[in-house]
């Protein structure tokens, strides 16, 4: 009896190894490439791979920003989260082809690399962008200061996800303050355009096998995102209800990076967003009306 409990025991101990080897969601992974790319060397996600990622901003990006500012008359605006520049300074060029004068654009960032790559671009295009150096839980404190309030706000990236922590409580709290501190900057009637990647659907993917994800993780070529392609492969290594931790792997310089996100979830956001604003429109990917898998979801939300 004692030596059949004995190799029940060895036998279930293998089986839990062995998922361990097939199942993405373990915690090796939070900090180790995975063992298809167990050889990249590990480098800075703002600095390394970001640029490369991003790529050149899509022109129907663009007109997607400069046709719901101008269809509202909006003229002040604010990059919340500035990173490389691309946005605000294509929104900025498309305007000014169109003729349409904006009173005041200027971006909120922290990261010292995202800084010095925003600003060579404006000075490459002989652009002004008032850049406030702050952490979103200090504003609407900055260097240098703002003087005046928005009447468009954006955030896209999935930047707010860098928020939060614990549990899901503690992460839809922590969340929420920082749109609070993002409401103060935006004058009443005013708007806020922010995204996060689409949690629901990455959630879905749990327990998957570690190449059904990376099967089911690409996406076509959007607007914004540029797809899965022959350089940058973007996995989600590990998934849980708290934390989302993505590598990227850049396939032609065999370097690799990691994001860890705290998610939120469509609900959780819709929550977040209605105590200052009222959520005029849902995007998925850029397109009105649902998908059966989307990368992004995008809230356009009025001041209230």
């Amino acid at each position: 009896m004692a030596r059949n409990v004995r190799a029940l025991f060895e036998w279930y101990m293998s089986r839990q190894l062995s998922c361990v080897d097939m199942f993405v969601n373990t915690l090796p992974y939070i900090s180790n490439p995975i063992k298809e790319f167990k050889d990249y060397h590990q480098v800075s996600w703002n600095r390394d791979i970001y640029p490369q990622f991003r790529g050149v901003i899509d022109p129907t990006e663009i007109a997607f920003y400069v046709d719901l500012i101008k269809e509202r008359h909006l003229v002040d605006i604010v990059d919340l989260g500035l990173g490389g520049g691309q946005e605000i300074s294509g929104i900025i060029e498309a305007c000014a082809q169109d003729e349409y004068s904006l009173h005041s654009h200027e971006g909120n960032e922290v990261s010292e690399d995202f800084i010095i790559q925003s600003s060579a671009l404006f000075y490459r295009k002989k652009q002004e962008v008032l850049i406030h150096r702050a952490n979103w839980i200090e504003l609407p404190h900055a260097e240098p200061v703002y003087d005046h309030d928005f009447d468009f706000a954006f955030l896209t990236g999935n930047s707010l996800t860098y928020i939060g922590g614990g549990t899901r409580e503690y992460t839809k709290l922590s969340q929420a303050a920082v749109v609070s501190k993002f409401a103060r900057l935006i004058r009443p009637g005013g708007y806020l355009f922010i995204d996060t990647r689409d949690y629901d659907y990455i959630r879905s993917l749990m327990h998957l096998p570690a190449d059904k994800i990376l099967e089911e993780f690409k996406f076509p070529r959007t607007p914004y995102y540029k797809g899965t392609n022959a350089r940058i492969t973007v996995f989600p290594a590990y998934i849980s209800d708290t934390v989302v931790v993505l590598h990227y792997y850049d396939t032609q310089q065999k370097v690799w990076a990691k994001l860890d996100l705290y998610p939120i979830y469509g609900q959780d956001m819709r929550d977040i967003l209605s105590r200052d604003f009222t959520i005029e429109k849902v995007y998925r990917d850029f397109e009105e009306g649902t998908k059966e898998k989307s990368l992004f979801v995008q809230y356009l939300a009025k001041r209230k």
